[in-house]
């Protein structure tokens, strides 16, 4: 898996499983997803070391892994949005095309 492809899946497990990781987790794995920042940039704002970032970043990453290895939600969100998409593309009903089209909003 590329870089990018990496990020973007982190970036979709912390959306679903933020909740469960420890306050310094969450809040570590924002500023490196979210905001982009580095190690060092990280450590330098909570004044802690760049060793004590990497850890929870470490753990965090582990975690957002594990949880999806168990509950499978990015797997199922993924084939509901295929679905949706497959829905829409074969139906002439606009009805059903607005439905659908909500349903993936609510999803994302």
């Amino acid at each position: 898996m590329d870089d990018l492809a990496k990020t973007i899946r982190y970036n979709d497990l912390f959306a679903l499983y933020q909740e469960l990781l420890t306050t310094t987790q969450k809040d570590i794995l924002s500023d490196y997803l979210a905001y982009d920042l580095s190690l060092g940039e990280i450590a330098i704002n909570r004044q802690v070391s760049r060793s004590a970032v990497e850890d929870a970043l470490r753990k965090g990453l582990k975690k957002l892994d594990d949880f999806e290895n168990r509950l499978h939600l990015l797997d199922k969100k993924n084939e509901i949005l295929k679905s949706t998409t497959q829905i829409k593309l074969i139906s002439k009903d606009k009805d059903i095309k607005d439905l659908v089209s909500n349903i993936e909003r609510i999803i994302r």
